[in-house]
């Protein structure tokens, strides 16, 4: 790698630690001077929720590739592993029963419509 590459590369990294840092500290830094209101707090509250279903439902009920709702399909076995998943953190609250639940319906799915 040339040298301008790498001095690109650190300049890259320092600019994201620097980003990084500011936007995570953004309410320390200004301490009590800002105040959010309660409605701004309860509404930040959902936002890891948020997060996590954007990622994982296109995960879970579009087949790889899928570029729209309308190739949805029921043989998919992302779709009944996370179902079983869903139902058994319902009912056990649990990390590993979930995983493991899930895991095993989804490898069934796979065969079963395979």
């Amino acid at each position: 790698m040339s040298d301008d590459a790498s001095m690109r590369i650190i300049y890259l990294i320092i600019g994201l630690v620097v980003v990084t840092f500011v936007s995570r500290s953004f309410f320390i830094l200004l301490g009590n001077r800002i105040k959010v209101s309660e409605w701004g707090l309860e509404t930040i509250r959902y936002a890891p929720l948020a997060a996590l279903i954007a990622i994982l439902a296109p995960e879970i009920f579009l087949p790889l590739g899928a570029s729209s709702v309308m190739e949805f399909n029921l043989r998919l076995p992302n779709i009944w592993g996370g179902m079983a998943a869903m139902i058994a953190f319902y009912f056990s609250r649990k990390m590993i029963p979930t995983l493991v639940i899930g895991m095993a319906v989804y490898t069934a799915a796979r065969f079963w419509f395979a």
